[in-house]
């Protein structure tokens, strides 16, 4: 209950400063005590019913930090990697740093937060038909019946 009503303060709190963000669709999927996750639901780009990219917002209000990620997620896999991030003073939206793409990708287990994120996107937000994954690759042999 006490993660709902933080939620949805991080929630009004985030739609009152939202002039500075104005092309954002910010969503608010959860919060983990004085931590909301928002994805901006105008961001989505569905590559297949497994992998998409999106931009979502970490918010801590107990230290004024918005942490903005733009993402790849394979769901299929149960991996993410880091395309952008920023770091900005929340009241403010000040950028504090920013770093460019991480060049390794992340699990994430059945409890994170990503994953709620990741089943977010897939399972709240309208998407119409998604293409399916690419297929594998066909493993070709060689002479010696060695796999590519």
């Amino acid at each position: 209950m006490l993660r709902r009503i933080v939620g949805m303060l991080l929630g009004a709190l985030l739609l009152c400063l939202a002039g500075t963000c104005s092309a954002a669709d910010m969503r608010f999927v959860d919060a983990q005590g004085y931590t909301g996750y928002y994805v901006d639901a105008s961001s989505v780009t569905y590559e297949s019913t497994a992998a998409c990219n999106a931009t979502i917002a970490v918010i801590k209000a107990d230290r004024n930090r918005m942490f903005r990620y733009t993402m790849h997620f394979d769901r299929g896999q149960g991996i993410y990697q880091i395309l952008s991030s920023q770091v900005l003073a929340y009241d403010t939206k000040t950028v504090l740093s920013q770093s460019g793409t991480e060049p390794y990708t992340h699990p994430y287990s059945g409890f994170s937060p990503m994953k709620t994120i990741v089943d977010f996107i897939y399972d709240d937000l309208p998407h119409g038909e998604l293409p399916p994954p690419p297929a594998p690759e066909p493993v070709v042999e060689d002479a010696a019946g060695e796999g590519n």
